[in-house]
């Protein structure tokens, strides 16, 4: 599998779970300098659905809470079993 249809798998199993919940994806990626002495760079793609409002807490402080361990969510999103996959 590319990642193109790795990340449309994973969407398809967030829909699907969380009911087309709307969300933020964000692409990272290392090294930051511009000179580098490897030849690869690492990039991970961090996926996060808009599940709750925003609180009093992240409003104040700028650092939002995740109410269920990424550990769960794996679990769970491995159960899920699409119909046309």
């Amino acid at each position: 599998m590319d990642l193109a249809c790795i990340l449309k798998h994973i969407l398809q199993k967030l829909d699907h779970q969380l009911a087309n919940p709307p969300y933020n994806y964000m692409i990272h990626s290392s090294p930051l300098r511009e000179t580098y002495e490897q030849s690869y760079c690492h990039w991970f793609i961090q996926i996060v659905p808009q599940l709750t409002r925003i609180g009093g807490f992240e409003i104040a402080s700028g650092c939002y809470i995740n109410p269920i361990f990424p550990e769960n969510v794996a679990t769970i999103l491995r159960e899920v079993n699409l119909q046309n996959q």
